[in-house]
């Protein structure tokens, strides 16, 4: 491939293809339907400000859940992983088997 002359990673070489043929393909589109430079510059805006508010609405709810999750551990004084929870057992309490066969026959 032309981008091993580069010493790039294969990874990143496959996104700098992607990203070259969706540029290419844009292009095509573009120019068979007339549509002028700066009307594809405008729409690329909109939809990289389209995806920063989703990433930010994401990251606020994500931040809302995280901070009422903690909220409501406090409130309720334990939290789900401590060592002293029923429904968590603890490493002594589980009997360990193996895959060695006992040597109660010898």
């Amino acid at each position: 491939m032309i981008f091993s002359l580069l010493n790039v990673r294969k990874k990143t070489a496959a996104v700098i293809a992607g990203l070259a043929i969706g540029a290419t393909c844009l292009w095509a589109v573009a120019a068979w339907q007339n549509v002028s430079r700066e009307e594809l510059i405008n729409i690329l805006l909109a939809t990289l400000l389209m995806l920063a508010g989703i990433m930010l609405a994401a990251f606020i709810i994500i931040a809302g859940c995280k901070l009422a999750l903690r909220l409501v551990q406090k409130l309720g004084g334990s939290s789900p992983s401590s060592p002293s929870s029923p429904s968590a057992p603890s490493v002594s309490s589980v009997s360990s088997t193996s895959s060695t066969p006992s040597k109660e026959g010898e």
